[in-house]
């Protein structure tokens, strides 16, 4: 949907000879207030007294020359205003009453008691999202563009009996407005900027996101979004086209004083195209591609005590490759019948747990034992739980992941407007542990997976249907009596409506 403001010469000097007919405005009295949500557009034309024809439009300046900022009656290109979004409405019932109906990488409660062993059904619109795209004209060769987005996923502090101030009701019927992207974009034929808060560049993302009704990121998935400073370029050929790009990201610690570096490359076959969804949303046309993306971070620490006086330091680092295969290549976005496509990444690295979707494995600081004359209490941690982490003995360690994800995409023959999907996904600590002891060691998982069937399809070109079986399941890091591993599994059964713009 989009909205154009567009003056013409002839109309606007027209409105000026018919404006001098007219009274002078009192200059007592204000002008009337032009309303800020919508541009004025001018009425249409009216032909001067005695002509019979508007007056021909003044010829441009002789001084114009190319690049330079339009000047009178000078108008080159438009503004373009794009609103988009979608209605969303779920339906989900799981077997454990674990979740809400975002659950992240949170935890399973343990495979005991009453919330193990009984189910919960759940309704939610809070994902309904939002979105204005603004461009404005070209200007010496550099396009210009702004982006904000937003949805009703915004936080909430857990509700009954959590949080007994926040009711069920107003959890799911007030759902709170939170920022998504806003972003501002400058394009231009040597490199491109991107400034504001857009997903990670780690995992190259939203490109390789796999089909899927789950609210992401998946479990053990690469996936997030916040504020950077990015420079990128496309070299572009007939054969491939291959995507440089660096970034300045928002650390995940703001003590320490560094940004998170991220960088990518990425490479398209254009030769071999295929068709991919990204969640929900419609299928892209893209080429085969695949993709390369690193971070590196540093982290300054307070001391293990309850009041430090120093602070220690210790880096992180992750990598992520990831590839979209059209395994039998579509025609085009629209003639899809009988495509599919695999969408695959790999990641791995430590102190990098906040780039996929926040996997905490449930980590949190240990209280500071006692020792001696000194009283011991809560860690004053300055940084968020479960990306480094101390043991109760005083040990600083940044915890590791490895994760992958694999993905299928088939659309139905003749058209492609029903399309099917399985995704799987997993993710182990090796260190997550090392240290614990007792209910610190009770509340980690150290092993998760993820696995999902899922059928979307149009019911009109704006309504969609989504349906799927879900699973998550967790390995505890504490072990049962038998000295078997303590495992926590919940199923969902989900159906998804969505009215897109």
């Amino acid at each position: 949907m989009k909205f154009r403001l567009v003056c013409s010469v002839p109309a606007v000097m027209a409105l000026a000879a018919h404006a001098s007919a007219q009274p002078a405005p009192d200059p007592a009295q204000p002008a009337p207030a032009t309303p800020s949500t919508e541009p004025t557009v001018p009425p249409a034309p009216t032909e001067p007294p005695g002509t019979g024809q508007p007056p021909p439009p003044p010829a441009p300046a002789e001084s114009s020359k190319p690049g330079a900022a339009p000047g009178p009656g000078e108008v080159t290109s438009k503004w373009s205003t794009t609103l988009y979004g979608f209605a969303e409405f779920d339906l989900m019932r799981d077997t454990t009453q674990s979740f809400t109906e975002s659950p992240g990488n949170g935890l399973i409660v343990r495979p005991t008691g009453l919330a193990y062993n009984n189910g919960r059904t759940q309704t939610t619109a809070r994902n309904s999202r939002l979105g204005v795209r603004m461009s404005a004209p070209e200007f010496e060769g550099m396009k210009s563009s702004g982006n904000i987005e937003l949805d009703f996923m915004g936080y909430q502090p857990g509700i009954a009996p959590a949080n007994p101030s926040v009711s069920e009701a107003s959890f799911f019927n007030n759902g709170t407005f939170r920022m998504r992207a806003a972003y501002v974009k400058v394009e231009s034929e040597y490199v491109d900027l991107l400034a504001g808060q857009y997903y990670f560049l780690f995992g190259e993302q939203p490109f390789f996101q796999p089909m899927s009704i789950w609210f992401f990121g998946l479990p053990n998935m690469a996936f997030g979004r916040t504020q950077q400073l990015r420079l990128s370029h496309t070299f572009k050929s007939d054969a491939a086209n291959v995507d440089l790009a660096v970034s300045a990201q928002r650390a995940p610690q703001r003590d320490s004083e560094i940004p998170d570096f991220q960088g990518g490359l990425k490479i398209g076959i254009n030769s071999w195209k295929g068709v991919h969804a990204g969640g929900s949303g419609y299928a892209a046309f893209d080429p085969l591609t695949i993709a390369a993306s690193g971070s590196v971070r540093h982290f300054r620490v307070n001391d293990f005590a309850t009041a430090p006086t120093s602070m220690r330091t210790i880096n992180g680092w992750g990598i992520s490759l990831d590839g979209m295969i059209p395994v039998v290549p579509a025609k085009s976005a629209k003639d899809k019948g009988n495509a599919l496509t695999l969408t695959g990444s790999f990641v791995t690295g430590k102190g990098m747990s906040d780039l996929i979707g926040g996997l905490t494995g449930g980590a949190a600081f240990p209280a500071v034992p006692a020792m001696g004359a000194t009283m011991g209490g809560a860690y004053p941690a300055n940084i968020d739980p479960g990306i480094i982490q101390y043991d109760s003995a005083g040990n600083l360690r940044a915890i590791n992941w490895t994760t992958y994800m694999v993905g299928a995409q088939y659309y139905l023959p003749p058209t492609g407007r029903v399309a099917i999907g399985a995704n799987y996904t997993h993710g182990a600590s090796d260190n997550i542990t090392d240290g614990l002891t007792g209910t610190a060691l009770n509340n980690v998982f150290k092993e998760s997976q993820y696995f999902e069937a899922v059928v979307i399809g149009d019911l009109t070109p704006s309504v969609r249907i989504g349906a799927a079986w879900q699973r998550v399941q967790q390995t505890r890091g504490d072990k049962l009596s038998n000295g078997d591993d303590v495992v926590s599994k919940n199923n969902r059964l989900e159906l998804a409506v969505y009215f897109l713009f």
